[in-house]
């Protein structure tokens, strides 16, 4: 597989997204310093600061949430319940926004998983290939 050259379009790379994550299962972790991991299968890592998974009828949690009690008894473990939700749950579809480079990873229950670009100029989300990187995605879409 050859990797994608600085001058892919958009549209082309998110085909090509949809087609290595198709099936596959998603995994979060927290990193360093707010920054979050997003296992895709064996072989993908997201690495991004904000994300969101979307139910069948709203937001089950954000990043954002992770760590605030709210009126609840006990602060939201963001990771334990987007794992929680995702659990067995298979990638259906995939689509990027060419224009702000948000990234939305659809499952076969209709759920998604939301990475969204939070910066005008920063690339807020990288994409890595067994630990290696493979390309960063910022406002206007692909870098």
């Amino acid at each position: 597989m050859e990797l994608f050259a600085t001058h892919s379009k958009t549209d082309t790379f998110a085909k090509e997204l949809e087609d290595w994550f198709a099936n596959s299962s998603v995994r979060l972790r927290r990193g360093a310093e707010g920054q979050w991991r997003i296992d895709v299968g064996a072989d993908w890592t997201i690495r991004t600061n904000q994300w969101r998974l979307i139910g069948a009828k709203s937001i089950v949690v954000t990043s954002e949430d992770d760590g605030h009690q709210f009126a609840l008894p006990a602060p939201i473990d963001a990771e334990a319940k987007a794992n929680e939700t995702a659990d067995g749950l298979r990638i259906s579809a995939v689509s990027l926004d060419a224009r702000t480079g948000d990234l939305t990873i659809s499952f076969d229950n209709g759920f998604s998983l939301q990475v969204h670009t939070w910066s005008s100029a920063f690339e807020t989300w990288q994409l890595y290939r067994n630990g290696e990187f493979y390309g960063a995605v910022g406002n206007e879409g692909l870098r």
